[in-house]
Order: C-alpha cells, then structure tokens, then sequence
C-alpha cells in the first residue's frame, strides 16, 4: 500500500496539512474505506510509500495508531538495488515473498503495465482522491472473485 494517493490525498502543489502528530493528515474517509476492508480480509499492511524512508515501522504503527486505522503495518517493501518504479519495486517483492493472496493499493501509474495475472490485483486510486468509496467496492468485488 501506498500513502499518497491512497491515505493522503493533499494536491501536490499544497503542502500536506499537518495532523496533531506532526505527520501529514490522511484523508478520513479514505482511512474509513481501509478499515471496511480490513475488516473483511485477513490481511497484513505492507507499506511501498517512499515515505517509509524517514520513518521507522515503530513510527508508522504509531501514525497508524493515532489516525485508527485497525491494522498495524507488517512491514515496508525493501529498497530494493536496480529498482526504477514502482512496479518494479511490486515485481521483486512478489518474487521473493512468494505471495498469492494480495491486494495492491496505489496511484502510481507504472503500475498499469503490470503483467495481467498481478494487475488484476490492483486498486489504482487517483492522488486527490485516494481509497475512495469506488475503490472500496472495487476491491471488495475483486476479493470476492478472486480463486
């Protein structure tokens, strides 16, 4: 998962309004559309933001926490080395995890040429408006269709 675009939906030419934590406000309907879906899968958070290279898994729980979203985040994809995009970062991290069961929660565009067996697993959000309502029925539908 991603935060902005997904959580933090502030346009890119404004800086991000500032949460009584001192980190970026998530967008509260958006954080409301993930824990419906948490609350449906058993599923683990794995954070690919670029953001998770200035804070600790620690500091982000705590965000988390302090923004109530029910799930605490597993883990962050690794900087992986020879990695230019997004999608490239998703591709290496399947690889080695071997997972099969995922859900891709993002706006980054490079993700749109992901082979069809793994795209059909994505959630593209818009930066601006993030995990929207649409987007929660689309990953909901995608979940109750998948093998």
């Amino acid at each position: 998962m991603d935060l902005d675009g997904v959580l933090i939906t502030t346009p890119p030419w404004k800086p991000d309004e500032i949460d009584s934590d001192g980190y970026s406000a998530f967008n509260k309907s958006c954080v409301e559309n993930l824990n419906s879906l948490l609350k449906l899968i058993d599923g683990k958070i794995w954070l690919s933001s670029t953001r998770r290279t200035v804070k600790t898994l620690s500091e982000f729980n705590e965000i988390f926490k302090h923004r109530k979203i029910s799930n605490q985040i597993e883990g962050f994809l690794p900087e992986f080395e020879n990695c230019h995009s997004r999608m490239d970062e998703v591709l290496k991290f399947l690889s080695i995890t071997n997972h099969d069961n995922y859900l891709i929660l993002d706006d980054d565009k490079s993700l749109n040429d992901l082979d069809s067996k793994i795209k059909q697993r994505l959630i593209l959000t818009e930066l601006m408006k993030g995990f929207g309502a649409e987007e929660l029925q689309n990953a909901i539908s995608l979940i109750n269709n998948l093998p």
